[in-house]
């Protein structure tokens, strides 16, 4: 997968994604992405920030989080069976699928 280094990017530009992204409950590297999908998806003339997600959309995320995690603990400890490819493994096979 392609990296991308960004230089001389501005201090409060980099503390307002970061921001975003914490609110989003992302990384800033999700971020970025999300933000760059959006503004070359956007239509001419608007940029990705215009495009608010409602609160109701931010309930939604964060109840199907709340479920995720009940579902993991009604689990509990998973035994992973021999032969079983490590998460590493796991990572690498999808990025070279794509």
């Amino acid at each position: 997968m392609p990296a991308l280094q960004v230089r001389e990017f501005p201090g409060d530009l980099y503390e307002e994604l970061r921001s975003r992204a914490r609110r989003e409950h992302r990384s800033v590297s999700q971020q970025t992405i999300v933000a760059v999908q959006e503004h070359l998806h956007a239509a001419p003339g608007v940029t990705a920030f215009q495009q608010p997600v409602s609160e109701s959309q931010n309930q939604a995320r964060r109840e199907r989080r709340r479920s995720y995690f009940e579902e993991l603990a009604r689990l509990g400890d998973v035994t992973i069976p021999p032969g079983f490819p490590s998460p590493a493994e796991i990572v690498r096979q999808t990025r070279e699928g794509r």
